[in-house]
């Protein structure tokens, strides 16, 4: 048999009207699936145990529309959890740090996936806004004991207790405010230290016990505080300054990028050279005799040549491809960072890309070409060379 849900406890609490005092109260069998919930309670041991309602009188009488004396208890807490009043509710310090999964609150006759909100459940939620925003500045937060944590010029906890009553001046423009400070990106670190520093220079005086209710009651003030950190920071952070690291860091890369063909360019410019002296060098050789030998060191010498050209390009090649993963991290860096202006500076990085790219492919085609030669070196020499070479070391 399936075990019983805590859905359908729910319709079972709106149709009690509980005992002021105490546990017990009258449940009117409103319609037919109350009355099968009551008689699965009645029969199954484990739904009785879930659901801790326990039924006073003949369970075989009941009937919809009758009215029966029951005595109900808090369900098994996986099921869900049953409270008088919304402080009651958040008596669990986990509650006070997230909203449970399923509960209901008698005082409001309110189920957790109501639609109607009652003032009482904003308030809750609105302080559970502004512990998540709270969170994203402190060190640590414990759930289960419902404490935050925080470092800067010293060291803060904050016991995370409060009543509903404690929450009248919490409104929702106030943590809007906050939110939009706490969860944009940019400048996120800088940001969150200041709030850090903030909250505990507003509440180290205060009794630890009181700390979060001060901050509730405060909330305008740590905002205001919080955005003149912000500002003053931001000062400091200036479009000239931005505009010189970037173009110091555009002229570095630069530097690195040509030095990578400049380090090189006297072998390449060997290249054309070389060809014009293994054009003129191979020779007729129809015995093994100086012509043989003759042509035979010029084209493992021109081999020889491309071989160490082929190993130094392939050095800068490899040097091209660590720039420009450097040059993509400064970019990511620069639009993470300063991202309102970083649209500016985005295309002298690109036209970098593109430089980097040219040199690779200028490269390529050196490699190309310098290896096609040889080809051709070893094909001459195979035209004007009669003997093999096994042939003159004997």
């Amino acid at each position: 048999m399936a075990r019983i849900t805590f859905d359908q406890l729910v319709p079972l609490y709106r149709n009690t009207a509980f005992d002021p005092d105490g546990d017990g109260g009258r449940l009117r069998v409103a319609d037919a699936s109350i009355l099968e919930t009551l008689k699965l309670i009645d029969i199954d041991d484990f739904a009785f145990e879930d659901a801790a309602i326990k039924i006073d009188g003949d369970a075989a009488k009941m009937e919809v529309g009758s009215t029966i004396a029951v005595e109900v208890l808090a369900p098994r807490l996986g099921l869900g959890q049953l409270a008088r009043d919304v402080d009651g509710l958040i008596a669990a310090p986990a509650n006070r740090v997230k909203e449970a999964a399923r509960y209901y609150v008698i005082g409001d006759r309110y189920a957790y996936n109501d639609a109607v909100i009652p003032e009482s459940i904003v308030r809750y939620r609105n302080a559970l806004r502004l512990v998540k925003a709270l969170s994203e500045a402190a060190a640590f937060v414990d759930p289960h004991q419902a404490e935050a944590t925080f470092l800067g010029p010293s060291r803060l906890r904050v016991p995370i207790t409060y009543k509903i009553a404690d929450l009248g001046s919490l409104t929702s423009g106030l943590l809007d405010e906050l939110e939009a400070f706490v969860f944009d990106k940019i400048h996120k670190d800088q940001k969150m230290a200041i709030l850090a520093s903030n909250v505990i220079e507003l509440c180290r005086q205060q009794p630890e016990g009181d700390r979060f209710k001060y901050l509730v009651a405060h909330l305008r003030e740590l905002i205001t505080k919080t955005h003149e950190g912000y500002k003053l920071f931001a000062s400091e952070f200036s479009y000239e300054k931005i505009k010189g690291k970037t173009e110091e860091a555009i002229s570095e890369y630069t530097n690195k990028i040509h030095k990578t063909f400049h380090d090189i360019q006297n072998q390449v410019m060997g290249v054309p050279v070389a060809t014009v002296i293994v054009a003129f060098q191979l020779k007729n050789a129809a015995a093994c005799g100086v012509e043989f030998w003759g042509n035979l060191a010029v084209s493992v010498g021109a081999s020889l040549f491309v071989v160490l050209l082929t190993m130094a390009i392939w050095n800068q090649l490899m040097t091209l491809t660590s720039i420009n993963s450097d040059l993509m991290r400064q970019k990511e860096k620069l639009t993470k960072d300063y991202a309102a202006v970083s649209a500016q500076f985005l295309p002298l990085y690109g036209r970098l890309a593109r430089r980097i790219c040219i040199h690779c492919v200028i490269l390529w085609v050196i490699l190309i070409v310098c290896w096609a030669g040889v080809g051709m070196t070893w094909y001459i020499y195979g035209r004007v060379t009669v003997p093999v070479l096994s042939a003159c070391l004997q």
